[in-house]
């Protein structure tokens, strides 16, 4: 039994014996026929992995799930154990998104792809599904001048090869020098195609920046200095979405760098389906909540001690 079909059925009986979903219900949420259901539901029972994984200690993250989907009316979530260490942390959460795609990722799906460390940790850990291939990925930012680990074309490469599909990228950095630049390389036929195809991806995979001079990404990649920054947090920024800045309620920020910005907008993503937010570590609640808040993410991937925290806050 792989560690999938392990994960599948503990929620599953999870959502069945524990919160009381119909069998119906469940094969809704998770895009399975109803036999199908009952046939896991059976082997769980006979291989007594119901009882040994309900009655692990990290089964009541699926109750931590069930109360960020109903409280911040997500359409799903999923909560990952917590570390102390922040590249441990980074890799759990990447990890929860390589087994939420593996679970909702379809033949010939279309998906839309940031960039970031938790991302790379979510190519890095990807299991290949032998009935999913075609599968096409778009890149939703321009790219980034350093950091190769978390750039979205190595990303966006890794995920084609593992499900043998094509990836699109937007051939521009993600920050230009001036706004008329940005609409010389918005004008490009190429990247034109791509940010249409972008928008209509049928998920999306995405991370959320901090603002905060030690953690923030467009820092240490040199698009922002920590003057600006510290401007921005005065301005009410608590976090960014490839570099387009919002604060705790969800509001944009009025920001030179956004008109140089070379990304889908976050209010672009309100509009896109299953938008799906990696994020996790207790600096980055306000920047979670505001784009929870914002609607910019439909779906959370976070770790245990981050859902808590939000959860208090709320």
């Amino acid at each position: 039994m792989t560690k999938i079909e392990e994960d599948l059925m503990v929620r599953i009986a999870w959502l069945h014996y524990q919160e009381g979903i119909t069998l119906s219900e469940i094969a809704d949420r998770f895009g399975l026929s109803r036999p199908k259901v009952t046939r896991l539901l059976d082997k769980a029972r006979r291989s007594k992995i119901v009882r040994f994984l309900i009655e692990a200690p990290n089964a009541h993250l699926l109750s931590l799930e069930e109360e960020l989907k109903k409280v911040f009316l997500l359409e799903d979530a999923v909560v990952v154990p917590s570390s102390e260490e922040k590249d441990v942390a980074y890799e759990n959460v990447g990890k929860g998104g390589a087994i939420y795609l593996y679970r909702v990722l379809r033949k010939g799906d279309l998906v839309g792809v940031g960039w970031g460390s938790t991302l790379r940790y979510m190519a890095d850990n990807l299991i290949p599904k032998e009935e999913v291939y075609d599968v096409r990925f778009v890149s939703l930012a321009g790219g980034l001048t350093v950091g190769s680990f978390m750039n979205p074309y190595n990303i966006g490469e890794r995920l084609a090869s593992v499900y043998r599909g094509e990836c699109y990228y937007i051939h521009a950095p993600n920050v230009v020098e001036s706004p008329e630049l940005r609409e010389f390389y918005l004008a490009e036929r190429v990247n034109r195609k791509t940010f249409e195809m972008a928008k209509n991806a049928r998920l999306s995979f995405l991370g959320i920046g901090v603002v905060h001079p030690q953690f923030s990404t467009y820092i240490k990649t040199g698009f922002i200095d920590t003057q600006d920054m510290e401007i921005i947090r005065r301005m009410g920024g608590v976090g960014d979405i490839f570099g387009q800045f919002y604060d705790i309620e969800g509001n944009m920020l009025d920001l030179e760098i956004h008109r140089r910005t070379i990304a889908v907008s976050p209010l672009e993503l309100r509009n896109m389906p299953n938008v799906i937010g990696l994020a996790g570590g207790v600096r980055k609640v306000e920047a979670i909540l505001g784009a929870i808040r914002g609607r910019f993410i439909k779906i959370l991937i976070t770790d245990e001690l981050t859902a808590l925290k939000l959860l208090e806050v709320a």
